[in-house]
């Protein structure tokens, strides 16, 4: 707009440094004025118009370029989630594994340990058996120890007059 107003004013000012002798010449500078001040609208016109077109290329091909890395960037972070998944499985795996493993060992030991308790309860038994025999032995012995001094004493008492 700057150059049709700026074509204007020089017009007008050849028209006035020219001088006018008749109106005849006005009209004709009149309307080169015009036919120039239409071109300069149709060339700004035309300029802004390729101004724009340029701008909505660049628009697009920025919208291209990020939506190509918001796909870029959401495919990097499926990949990253992925990722992070299979880690946590195998760790969890690997810790269920583990669990199940010292599972396996308190079994093995509580097998263990009972085991061991059921032999020592066996021992134990046998050897009560054993102390219980044994006693039952001596308790006999002594008894049968007893038995034979008292049968001599009983022997000795019988054949004595009792002094009752």
């Amino acid at each position: 707009m700057k150059l049709w107003s700026k074509t204007l004013i020089a017009s007008a000012v050849c028209l006035f440094l020219a001088g006018c002798d008749d109106s005849s010449k006005v009209d004709a500078n009149l309307d080169k004025a015009k036919d120039n001040a239409q071109q300069i609208k149709e060339a700004a016109s035309d300029k802004a118009e390729a101004i724009k077109d340029e701008a909505d290329k660049h628009i697009d091909a920025i919208k291209k370029q990020a939506a190509d890395e918001a796909n870029n960037l959401s495919s990097q972070a499926s990949s990253i989630k992925a990722e992070a998944d299979k880690k946590a499985e195998a760790i969890a795996q690997q810790a269920q594994a583990q669990a199940d493993a010292v599972k396996q060992d308190a079994r093995q030991k509580s097998d263990q340990i009972v085991q061991e308790a059921g032999k020592i309860k066996d021992s134990a038994i046998v050897d009560a058996n054993n102390l219980a025999n044994d006693a039952a032995n001596k308790t006999k012995e002594i008894k049968e120890s007893i038995a034979p001094a008292k049968t001599a004493e009983e022997a000795a008492d019988s054949s004595q007059p009792s002094s009752h």
